[in-house]
């Protein structure tokens, strides 16, 4: 967008003055004053290759459309909240009296890990930490040993030793240490094999080696107390329990926005709306709303033959290995499939899905083997694969561009005008033009029309693309349009459209509108 101000009027004018400050009657004269006020285009190219458009072999548009409505993180089906729990060590014996360096206990317990709704086999931490409190009633150093049997990364047990003071029964020495749990894999089947949501713990104590003599009883209490926090996990095998979920999410599509009237027509549609399902879990879902809200709040519900049915999910596919391929249920879309003629007709520019899915509906069916990985997702999609040939039947666009006019009137005056608009059309569409000036409130002053309009587009001789035409639109300002120039901050333009021929027109790689707003007045100064 190009602007001008005061200052650049100013300098043009200082020569004139300077000339003619001498003299002593009035003096006055006109000159013209262009400004460039818009420069936009609009190319199909600029589409093409981002997941949306391609081009075929006779260079018109293929739409290849995917749209992502709904991603939801799998993961966040397994929380586990904070665990802490503390275990107590003993000897067997009455007494037992130690050398230095002498192993005197060594064994191992399990805990029962809280995890919400559902029965774990293993999992991987994305993140995590624990917090440990070691206590040590023996009247020597302690060297103690943490090993968490089953809690591997890259292939090896996690396992701590720390030192921890000399104390007794009463006053035990005590040791702490902060750790990172992230990367972690947790097998939770204890010690058998076969239980869920375990945690085996094991503890081997010595005494200093450059100690002394200890004495030992079964009433010496050997005390871990951990604490996990800020667990978060991205693997996970096991049963996740029965969970529903349901929403309604919105997709606004702005470019949409700007639609004020009209019918668009397509040939030839195919569309999916997707829901694919990436747990390895047996899973129902149901589409219970599909809407369509335009530019003047009307509302179209998309119907199908399967919408408000709840309907067999299956489970992802594969491993952690290599991964979990997503199962998916696809609603298509044609020209004859519900209403969908109206539900496009509508030109909606904000659309609302609802759905609802349940995650083992059925209960535990898989003995344990349901699975989530990283990039497991339940997700809503929109795919569509189809020839872009699109019929306009006064298909009306609004655009606002902001403009900065400082009319002196001290100085200069705007005598008449116009505003130009210049275009070079490649889209088989044609246009008229109407104009409106704003103010700063966008309220409207003044609507413009012109005589002249955007011409269609034709093919060329080769039938891979339209011929360019160039157009110029004059837009005449009255003397109240002058006049409202210093309080005019925006222009909008209002374009309708409508094709070349009565049938739907291809559109090709080569489609592009490109365009230019200015003024030119007549400016008569004084002096």
């Amino acid at each position: 967008m190009f602007k001008t101000n005061n200052v650049f009027l100013f300098l043009l004018l200082i020569p004139a003055i300077f000339f003619l400050s001498c003299r002593k009657e009035k003096t006055s004269w006109s000159s013209t004053w262009q400004v460039p006020l818009v420069k936009d285009s609009l190319k199909i190219v600029d589409f093409v290759n981002d997941s949306t458009l391609s081009v075929n072999s006779d260079n018109s548009i293929q739409v290849e459309a995917k749209r992502l409505l709904k991603s939801l993180n799998l993961n966040d089906l397994i929380e586990i909240p904070d665990n802490s729990f503390e275990q107590s060590f003993s000897i067997n014996l009455s007494s037992l009296t130690v050398n230095p360096g002498f192993t005197f206990l060594d064994e191992t317990k399990e805990y029962n890990f809280n995890v919400d709704n559902a029965t774990l086999r293993e999992v991987r931490l994305k993140q995590g930490k624990a917090s440990l409190k070691i206590e040590n009633p023996i009247e020597t150093k302690g060297i103690f040993t943490i090993s968490l049997p089953g809690v591997t990364r890259n292939g090896e047990t996690f396992s701590h030793t720390q030192e921890v003071d000399a104390g007794t029964m009463q006053n035990p020495g005590i040791g702490y240490l902060d750790l990172d749990f992230s990367g972690y894999t947790i097998d939770m089947t204890g010690v058998d094999g076969l239980s869920y949501n375990v945690i085996m713990s094991k503890l081997t104590v010595k005494t200093d080696p450059e100690g002394t003599t200890a004495t030992i009883t079964n009433q010496h209490d050997f005390v871990t107390d951990v604490k996990f926090s800020d667990l978060e996990i991205d693997y996970a095998l096991g049963y996740f329990g029965n969970v529903s979920f349901s929403d309604t999410t919105t997709v606004e599509v702005e470019a949409m926005s700007a639609i004020d009237g009209g019918v668009i027509n397509i040939d030839d549609l195919n569309l999916d709306l997707i829901v694919s399902n990436g747990v390895r879990a047996r899973a129902n879902a149901k589409i219970t709303l599909f809407e369509s809200v335009n530019y003047a709040n009307s509302k179209v519900n998309l119907t199908h033959p399967f919408f408000g049915q709840t309907l067999n999910l299956n489970p992802a596919q594969g491993d952690l290995w290599q991964g979990l391929t997503p199962s998916e249920l696809i609603f298509n879309f044609d020209q004859n499939t519900g209403n969908m003629v109206d539900f496009l007709e509508n030109l909606g520019s904000r659309y609302k899905v609802g759905y609802q899915v349940e995650i083992n509906p059925l209960g535990s069916s898989s003995a344990g083997n349901d699975m989530i990985v990283p990039n497991s997702r339940i997700e809503l999609s929109l795919h569509s694969d189809f020839k872009l040939l699109v019929g306009a039947d006064e298909l009306t666009l609004l655009d606002t561009f902001a403009i900065d006019f400082k009319n002196d009137n001290k100085l200069i005056n705007v005598e008449s005008g116009e505003f130009v608009v210049k275009t070079k059309n490649t889209f088989p569409y044609g246009a008229t033009l109407k104009m409106y000036t704003l103010d700063r409130d966008y309220t409207i002053l003044n609507e413009i029309s012109s005589s002249e309009s955007i011409t269609a587009a034709l093919p060329n001789t080769n039938a891979n693309g339209h011929t360019q035409i160039d157009n110029t639109l004059i837009f005449k300002a009255n003397k109240k349009v002058v006049q409202d120039l210093v309080n005019t901050e925006y222009v909008l333009i209002k374009a309708v459209f409508n094709s070349a021929t009565n049938v739907n027109n291809v559109v090709y790689d080569n489609a592009a509108l490109n365009f230019t707003l200015s003024s030119q007045f007549k400016l008569k100064a004084n002096l």
